[in-house]
């Protein structure tokens, strides 16, 4: 505006100047012609004196008449100059004139131009101004807009640490409403332990060359609500010059949602470990109740559904003084039918969240005066019953109660509690089964027991009969035609593997129990390759049994009993699926400090399906073969782990099959 002023000032003088100069010339040469004529006309007047002078006179003198004519001639020739003199001035202010008035007229556009544009430069320089403006305002309006419905509490502070920006995030998050806290001190907002340490940080990140620090940058910290409330927070600051004037803006999150979602993920974590840590069902109950009072109750009470009867199978508390309360309501007896709200929750297998306990709630709980005025004693403010169910069974039910005076259940802690039911339910189930299995294996092995006791008995009687009548046959000399040699000796085999059967079913049982025992000591290698071979050559029939060259091998730490028995399973095994003419080979060798014996047929081989449960119990790979259990290989397993070693099988269909076991090296290293 100030541009515009001086030029249009400029534009209205220089017109003005060169018309006063023109004038000042016009001025002078009106003057000088002024000057001129009054010279000329007394010149004239001069002359016509002379005329007159001459012609009154004309008889005058003679000498007179040339000074006459000199002076008639010197006024004539004034009168000429000062003629010629004019018009030089007369010429002289015409081209002034001329040249004045395009100067004039140019000098008039140029500053027309240039007000022109100087005019619309300053149009454009306030449109541009307006609409700066305008999107100013229009982006502070949308700032303002975003600031004011942003769930994150937004708050600005000027240099003295004063609220000046207080968002509804902020409303909402710390409990005042803006104009409770704009202009006040923003150690208001945090507890008041923190706030001389925050004071000091505040001014040096205003003091440093930092512009931002975002979130994550520094730990969570602490603020405070109108009621009183800590609440952790992760928190944003900047910095910004406006006018000359520092501002500070700080971005707080509430987290508290958050940590307690994870510090209760972590409980249910910890609370997993510690449920699965026993297979005991009282002493998961008791872990239930436990873990619940750590965090979620102040008491809690584990219901189990036993047939048709509820019992209280365990009543935890917070506070060790309530150790005789406890008991107390323990000793309270429960039918199917009481307490109803338990019994409910129970049956319709859905979670209870009572608030705010009444006392005609607390009546409808409680199964007569004496129960009645032990709930009383108990105190509770809020309480969630959460059921126990496995599948669509129902097990019990978890009673939560609060007495805490400013504790009321909501909606996140029936989340919380149903995540823990569910982890008690699971533990229960887990133990109930447990003890199904644990009862159920008791319970063959005692069939076992006195299957095998009752049958050794007969089945001795039946070696020792057999063995007598093979003695009196031999003795007799028989005929070419008679067979009871034959006979008998089928009958004492079908014995012998009756009794190995029986080994085999109790071996079994000894080794689910724990209580399968060998008796290790030096054995040389090379003997017991030759005593297994020697022990199943009878069984080879056409097929090859060879045993492998087993020169220097060092004496093995093993109960040559058992480690026989391992060989009779795996050749046993071998010779029953080598084909006739097909090989069977033994031997050994050292590897990674223990000997590896291995047992290699030329049968069928094993496909990669089967490999995988060759060793399990009771699985068979020719399910209509008759001639085993199927607890060869498994017992094989256990009676080479029992030793220290391990036991594997590498097969292909049709390539035949080979069995590898190791077996510790004795101390003494003497060659076998």
């Amino acid at each position: 505006m100030y541009r515009l002023v001086s030029t249009t000032a400029a534009m209205v003088l220089i017109p003005v100047l060169i018309a006063v100069a023109g004038l000042v010339v016009v001025l002078q040469v009106v003057q000088r012609e002024r000057d001129a004529l009054r010279r000329y006309t007394i010149a004239a007047e001069r002359a016509l004196d002379a005329e007159h002078l001459k012609a009154e006179h004309a008889f005058a003198r003679q000498e007179m008449d040339e000074e006459l004519q000199l002076l008639v001639r010197s006024r004539r020739e004034e009168m000429e100059s000062a003629r010629h003199e004019a018009r030089q001035w007369i010429d002289r202010a015409v081209r002034v004139y001329l040249l004045g008035v395009p100067f004039a007229m140019s000098v008039l556009v140029a500053q027309a131009v240039f007000v022109v544009r100087e005019v619309r430069r300053t149009r454009e320089a306030r449109e541009v101004a307006e609409r700066n403006a305008a999107e100013r305002a229009a982006s502070e309006a949308r700032f303002a807009g975003i600031v004011s419905i942003a769930v994150d509490a937004i708050i600005s502070i000027d240099e003295a640490q004063r609220i000046t920006i207080f968002n509804s995030g902020a409303e909402a998050i710390f409990g005042y409403s803006a104009s409770e806290v704009l202009g006040q001190p923003f150690d208001r907002l945090i507890p008041e332990r923190f706030r001389a340490n925050h004071h000091r940080l505040v001014e040096a990140f205003a003091a440093g060359h930092e512009q931002a620090r975002g979130m994550g940058e520094r730990r969570l910290v602490l603020g405070l609500r109108k009621n009183g409330e800590e609440f952790p927070a992760e928190a944003a600051i900047s910095k910004l010059e406006v006018d000359g004037r520092r501002i500070l803006t700080a971005i707080l999150r509430d987290v508290s949602v958050r940590k307690r979602v994870e510090e209760e993920q972590r409980f249910l974590a910890r609370a997993g470990e510690i449920l699965s840590s026993s297979l005991d069902i009282e002493r998961t109950l008791s872990s239930v109740a436990h873990v619940a009072v750590r965090s979620l109750a102040d008491w809690c009470i584990v219901y189990l559904l036993e047939g048709e009867q509820v019992r209280r199978a365990e009543v935890a508390h917070r506070m060790p003084e309530q150790q005789e309360l406890a008991a107390a309501v323990q000793r309270i007896p429960l039918g199917m039918h009481q307490p109803r709200l338990v019994h409910e929750v129970m049956m319709r297998r859905e979670p209870l969240l009572v608030p705010h306990v009444s006392a005609e709630q607390l009546t409808a709980m409680s199964q007569g005066p004496e129960h009645l005025a032990l709930l009383q004693r108990l105190e509770p403010r809020s309480l969630m019953c959460i059921p126990l169910v496995a599948g669509e069974r129902p097990l019990g039910a978890l009673l939560f109660i609060s007495s805490a005076p400013g504790r009321a259940y909501d909606a996140v802690d029936l989340e919380f509690a149903r995540g823990l039911g569910r982890l008690a339910s699971l533990a229960v189930e887990n133990a109930r089964l447990y003890q199904s299995a644990r009862r159920a294996t008791q319970a063959r092995d005692e069939v076992l027991g006195i299957v095998a006791h009752d049958l050794r008995s007969p089945l001795n009687a039946i070696v020792l009969s057999t063995q007598l009548m093979q003695r009196q046959v031999e003795a007799r000399g028989g005929g070419n035609g008679d067979r009871s040699p034959e006979l008998l000796g089928t009958i004492l085999s079908s014995a012998r593997r009756m009794s190995r059967l029986i080994d085999d079913l109790l071996d079994v049982t000894r080794m689910e129990a724990g209580q399968l025992s060998i008796h290790p000591s030096p054995q040389s290698t090379g003997a017991l390759l030759r005593d297994a071979v020697e022990a199943a050559r009878p069984q080879a029939g056409a097929v090859q049994l060879v045993l492998g060259e087993t020169p220097g091998l060092p004496p093995v730490l093993a109960d040559r009993d058992r480690l026989l028995q391992v060989f009779s399973n795996l050749l046993g095994n071998a010779l029953k699926f080598t084909p006739p003419g097909g090989e069977v080979r033994v031997g050994a060798r050292v590897e990674d400090g223990a000997v590896c014996f291995f047992v290699r047929d030329t049968g069928p081989g094993i496909s990669p399906e089967a490999v995988e449960r060759i060793f399990d119990r009771f699985w068979q790979l020719d399910r209509a073969d008759r001639r085993g259990a199927g607890l060869g290989l498994s017992i094989a397993k256990g009676l080479i782990e029992a030793h220290g070693g391990r036991i594997r099988v590498s097969s292909e269909p049709g390539q035949g099959s080979t069995f590898f076991f190791t077996v510790p090296l004795a101390h003494s290293g003497a060659p076998a």
